[in-house]
């Protein structure tokens, strides 16, 4: 996604968190993919990384937080907004819980038996996300429902100014 957007927007940078594993994995995609010095990879953990203080203007959560408990997922999306600079962006890409086993369908039944067996966890509603980023002092927006991929999209909420 990173790489994509600088692409798009030739004034961005960006700096992608991972696990020092993933890192060291992706290295090599990376400098394929020939970013330059725009895309930087920092190895660190989503759970305990100290993300700085007003030092982005957007943070992008793309499928982490289904792999943590509530309150670490909370813990996560209160430091991304620490991180953000006044009229910044966090923008949360999940596969979401529905409102109802009617509606989930088989993607996301799926996911959550996935989850379930490799985390612990499970699928987020747009409305727990929203709660969070409330909770963190951001303001959060619609959620974007992708046409693509039904049950997954995004969340986003700004830092007020």
């Amino acid at each position: 996604f990173s790489v994509a957007l600088c692409r798009r927007h030739p004034r961005l940078r960006a700096e992608i968190l991972d696990l020092p594993g993933a890192v060291k994995a992706a290295a090599p995609i990376l400098a394929r993919e020939g970013p330059g010095d725009r895309v930087a990879h920092r190895a660190g953990d989503a759970l305990t990384e100290d993300l700085g203080t007003e030092a982005f203007d957007l943070v992008f959560i793309s499928s982490l937080l289904h792999h943590f408990a509530p309150a670490q997922g909370r813990e996560v999306v209160r430091r991304a907004a620490r991180a953000l600079r006044p009229g910044g962006v966090l923008v949360i890409q999940e596969l979401f819980a529905l409102s109802s086993a009617r509606r989930a369908g088989q993607v996301a039944a799926l996911a959550d038996l996935y989850f379930a067996l490799t985390s612990e966890s499970g699928t987020l509603s747009v409305e727990d996300l929203a709660e969070w980023q409330r909770e963190a002092g951001l303001r959060p927006k619609r959620p974007v429902r992708f046409l693509s991929f039904p049950g997954a999209g995004q969340q986003n909420a700004t830092k007020p100014r």
